[in-house]
């Protein structure tokens, strides 16, 4: 392979010779240390190989063998460069071309983030960013290392992380650490008790003595269970109250709307501004100056991919949408669904552990609002650990 790269390198000709002494003229060729190669005999003579330089000092031999040469194949990049010499550009671009991938090869072009349970892509970019490792940084003043160390100090939740570097993408490895197993306290002496208003509906008790009944009403603080038990012996064993006290609980939330508000609806009228971005670079592709009085914003970015491999180039397109914006009065029904919906946000994310037993609504009007008051009653559990005390 490397000889025939040397050959290429230096160019070799492919030549027929015809005449009365072909064995004379290999004779005086390997005498002369000529090298020549794919001989193969002919009816008129012979055809054979040689280097560019050596058939340029043949002419001797072939005349005193009696031969006519002919050249039948010019190969290797001398040829090449000669058959392009009329085109530089060709060749410089090729320089340029070699050296640029040279260089970016250098450069982060992608990192591979996947999320996790609790960290998201983008959470996982921000803290390589923070620690100076992106898209555009220089891979030989990347210390993987310590940027792995930094990162598991800042971020509760890593337990172990890898950041690998293969040709010019990052893989980032991540496993998160195992939540603590929540293990209560059995131990320690404490007592039960309310700590909200309402009114009991069941009692679950697995330690300490029961101080209420099933429907009586408890205010906040109110002693449920107690941790001081006497045995049989009538003697006080102090135990860590345990039970589960559900119990009826009244919640108001109040809300203020308006009689009537702003509604604002997406027009046909926008403006689309594009543009490109190499690495850390970023250029704009067209220019508009054309703007909206009211309008929202719409950007979607791609990633240019070839044959399975990021492109550091991303063409980001913004739209600008206009809006129109129109006054309404707030009619019974569109006030019901609002207030509906101002609910429903209370009690799957305030009051997810509670169980909604009643729904009431009542609705003020004044000058220009209508003032709401939501009463729920929730079936929730009550109880809640205190510790022991003098008085208790």
């Amino acid at each position: 392979m490397l000889l025939k790269l040397i050959r290429w390198s230096k160019g070799y000709v492919d030549f027929s010779a015809s005449g009365k002494f072909p064995e004379r003229f290999i004779n005086l060729t390997t005498r002369n240390g000529i090298n020549v190669w794919n001989l193969k005999p002919t009816e008129k003579g012979l055809t054979a190989t040689m280097q560019v330089y050596d058939y340029k000092n043949i002419r001797s031999i072939a005349y005193k063998s009696k031969l006519k040469m002919r050249v039948t194949g010019r190969h290797g990049l001398p040829f090449y460069a000669q058959r392009y010499r009329q085109r530089v550009g060709l060749l410089i671009g090729a320089i340029i071309g070699i050296v640029l991938i040279a260089v970016l090869s250098k450069f982060i072009w992608y990192i591979d983030a996947p999320p996790t349970k609790s960290l998201s892509t983008s959470q996982i970019l921000s803290a390589l960013e923070e620690d100076n490792v992106k898209v555009g940084s220089y891979i030989n003043s990347i210390d993987t290392e310590n940027t792995e160390r930094r990162l598991i100090l800042k971020n509760e939740q890593i337990g172990w992380i890898s950041l690998n570097i293969t040709g010019s993408t990052m893989s980032v490895n991540i496993e998160e650490k195992a939540p603590k197993p929540d293990t209560p306290d059995f131990k320690t002496p404490c007592n039960i008790k309310a700590n909200n208003d309402g009114v009991i509906t069941s009692i679950k008790t697995s330690r300490g003595e029961t101080k209420v009944m099933k429907g009586s009403g408890v205010v906040k603080g109110d002693l449920l269970v107690s941790g001081i038990v006497e045995t049989k012996q009538e003697t006080i064993e102090y135990v860590h109250a345990s039970a589960e006290i559900m119990a009826d609980v009244i919640y108001k939330k109040e809300y203020t709307l308006p009689k009537s508000y702003d509604y604002y609806s997406i027009t046909d009228n926008r403006t689309d501004r594009y543009m490109c971005g190499f690495l850390n670079f970023k250029f704009p592709c067209s220019i508009s100056f054309l703007s909206y009085d009211d309008s929202v914003f719409v950007k979607n970015k791609e990633k240019l991919c070839f044959n399975n491999t990021n492109i550091p180039i991303e063409f980001t397109t913004q739209s600008e949408i206009e809006v129109s914006k129109s006054s309404v009065n707030m009619d019974k029904a569109v006030l019901d669904k609002k207030l509906l919906a101002h609910s429903m946000l209370y009690e799957v994310f305030e009051k997810q552990d509670s169980t909604l037993v009643s729904r009431k609504i009542n609705i003020k009007k004044s000058n220009n609002n209508f003032n709401a008051e939501i009463s729920y009653i929730f079936n929730e559990n009550i109880a809640q650990t205190s510790e022991l005390s003098v008085t208790d």
